[in-house]
């Protein structure tokens, strides 16, 4: 009888289960995917929203998307469920019935440009299967931070941003009394200044007008990227200012700056890249945000055309205000629009022989420390152009130097400055070999000014210099003590051989002491060896294999005359050498931070050459044309391709024998 009871409460369950089922499977249905926007730009993020609807309760599993290629899934948060009911009369009888939904919410970005198309998303219930409906996005870079919207956009679950919506839903409730984020955020923002003081983690206007301005972007995202540039057309050579903001009005737990932009085209000078965001407040749209700067650069296009201004990536966890105070953190990635710029060629017209690329305006002087110097004893001449511009891309012109001067040796300096401002200066090294009046010539500059759209000269004064008498050294060739000695007219007499006792020696006598001396010399040996060995094992992979490897690339690009490139790659290797020479493992400070880094002895070694390669293979991959073509006339490729190998190796050899290496 147990048997039988057990049997017939199993049917009886089993019959429930399909009654249950047949009542879902009766039941009204209906599922439907939407975006918060069907057209954006590459690493932009949006929202698809699936609703799930049906009369009668349902149980939804987690959902789960199908590969997208080109899609990236950045978050999926599951939203909101709600039931409600309502009742009808039809012919004098009452019917109530019920109603529930459920929406899930995923966080999207595209990463590469075209169209492409949600599929058909499977939604199982109650045994059955739904579909979706497939909707098609189209990413375009015209499209990056617009804010076309499809029909029926994403209902956003509580949390999500704080999304006000005072519309109702397809079953007639009311989707809540969500307060603005606006106002939520205006209240959090108090409230935090409250806490933590007027800085508030974000600063303020403190009383003063919060500035205001239009830009094309979504406001309806936590937070973007955007490029500010004081130009978008320019002249070749001409600086432009590109500042990278971060907008948001949400909460930043964290930030990573995943993508600098290349900026292929542009000779590049750091203005500023912040190690802290300082954030001030801004009105964006008729929306109050926080804004801090990311990064501050002028860039210098070096050819004629078209350049791009790339995009700049960031991924930050952020939370949005809601009206229970900061809702869930959520991850995001977010780049900054890219932005062409059209560079014009440099006119012909008024260009004169002593231009030499300079756009900006400048002066240049010529100077020496006094103007009376003796005969046969080294004195400098300095050079120096400053202005506004990149006088970085200056070159000293060919001088027509007095006879009777003759010039040792020349080294350079240059800076640019956040003002916008730098300037260059050559130190010339020169030693006169006659006494009497020199005369040192006036050097002419020519500059093409963007303002007044023509090219400018100036000129310095020419230095006339009084050479007195003075002593000519005489070369000290070291000479042996048997030389000075004959020169004094000493004779010289070899010294007796010292005789040693004789002694006898017996191998038999002496051989254990004599087998332990050779074995201990072995293992010395041995192990002597072995360590040398391991210290290349751990060179190897690190240094001398980058080192290698720019040398390998170099030459490559020297054998079929890429120019550019053999400048960008040989201006890394410097880098490379210059940050193991100052002891440190990457190369991510500028130039002359990384040469005070340098010891005096290697700087005595090396920095001459250093500053005389590095200024030759920046104007090669970074200076426009006509500068790039200049310094290859002046000092052929090969030669100092050859003579940075030989600098690579000295160095390379020296940290080895020091082992002052980086790993």
């Amino acid at each position: 009888m147990t048997k039988i009871g057990n049997f017939i409460l199993f049917v009886l369950l089993v019959s429930l289960v399909q009654l249950s089922a047949i009542k879902v499977m009766a039941a009204d249905v209906q599922v439907e995917a939407s975006v918060d926007r069907n057209q954006m730009g590459i690493g932009d993020s949006f929202v698809l929203n699936i609703a799930v609807r049906s009369e009668e309760d349902f149980e939804l599993s987690d959902l789960q998307l199908p590969k997208m290629p080109g899609i990236e899934l950045i978050n999926s948060m599951p939203g909101g469920r709600q039931s409600s009911s309502s009742m009808t009369i039809i012919n004098g009888k009452t019917k109530f019935v019920s109603q529930t939904s459920q929406d899930y919410n995923f966080v999207l970005s595209p990463q590469k440009e075209g169209s492409f198309i949600i599929p058909a998303i499977d939604i199982h219930i109650g045994g059955n299967t739904y579909k979706t409906n497939p909707i098609k996005i189209d990413v375009q870079e015209e499209y990056r931070n617009t804010k076309a919207q499809p029909k029926g956009r994403p209902r956003f679950p509580p949390g999500y941003g704080g999304q006000k919506n005072d519309e109702e839903d397809a079953f007639g409730s009311p989707l809540g009394n969500i307060q603005d984020t606006e106002d939520l955020f205006e209240q959090l923002l108090k409230q935090q200044q409250r806490m933590f003081g007027a800085g508030g983690g974000g600063g303020g206007s403190q009383g003063n007008q919060i500035p205001s301005r239009q830009l094309n972007i979504n406001t309806n995202e936590a937070f973007f990227v955007y490029l500010d540039v004081d130009k978008t057309e320019v002249y070749e050579g001409e600086q432009i200012t590109a500042n990278w903001y971060i907008y948001t009005r949400a909460n930043i737990e964290s930030l990573d700056r995943v993508k600098f932009p290349d900026l292929k085209g542009f000779w590049k000078e750091i203005i500023e890249e912040v190690p802290a965001l300082q954030f001030t407040e801004e009105i964006v749209n008729g929306m109050r945000y926080r804004r801090a700067l990311l990064a501050s650069h002028a860039l210098f296009p070096i050819k004629a055309g078209s350049a791009v201004i790339d995009e700049f990536k960031v991924k930050a966890r952020v939370r949005m205000p809601t009206q229970f105070g900061w809702g869930q953190a959520h991850d995001f990635t977010k780049a900054s629009r890219r932005t062409e710029i059209k560079v014009l060629p440099l006119p012909n017209e008024g260009r004169t022989q002593s231009f030499s690329g300079a756009v900006g305006t400048y002066h240049v002087t010529l100077k020496t420390e006094g103007n009376s110097f003796p005969a046969h004893q080294p004195f400098s001449i300095k050079v120096r152009y400053e202005g506004i511009g990149n006088a970085k891309l200056i070159d000293l012109p060919s001088i027509n130097w007095p006879s009777g001067l003759e010039i040792y040796d020349t080294k350079s300096d240059s800076k640019f400055f956040k003002e916008g401002q730098s300037f260059k200066e050559f130190e010339i090294l020169a030693i006169p070999r006659k006494e009497g009046e020199m005369l040192i010539p006036a050097l002419d500059l020519t500059y093409f000014d963007p303002q007044q759209k023509k090219y400018v000269s100036a000129s310095t004064q020419e230095l006339r210099l009084q050479i007195t008498a003075g002593t000519q050294p005489v070369g000290s060739n070291p000479a042996s003590n048997l030389g000075n000695k004959a020169s004094t007219g000493e004779v010289f007499k070899p010294q007796p051989i010292l005789q040693l006792p004789q002694a006898s020696f017996s191998f038999v006598n002496y051989r254990f002491p004599i087998y332990l001396a050779v074995l201990i010399l072995g293992l010395v040996g041995l192990i002597s060896y072995f360590s040398v060995q391991l210290k290349n094992l751990k060179f190897e992979p690190e240094f001398l294999t980058n080192v290698n490897n720019k040398i390998n690339l170099i030459e490559k690009y020297v054998s079929v005359n890429d120019y550019r490139k053999i400048g960008s790659e040989a201006t890394n290797l410097i880098y490379i050498l210059v940050a193991n020479l100052a002891g440190q493992k990457k190369a991510d400070q500028e130039m002359h931070l990384l040469i005070n880094e340098i010891s005096s002895k290697d700087q005595q070694l090396y920095l001459a050459r250093i500053t005389q390669l590095f200024d030759y293979f920046q104007l090669l991959g970074f200076s426009p044309d006509e500068i790039m073509q200049s310094a290859l006339a002046k000092k052929p490729i090969k030669e100092q391709a050859e003579q940075l190998k030989n600098l690579a190796k000295e160095v390379v050899a020296n940290l080895k024998k020091q082992d002052k290496y980086n790993e």
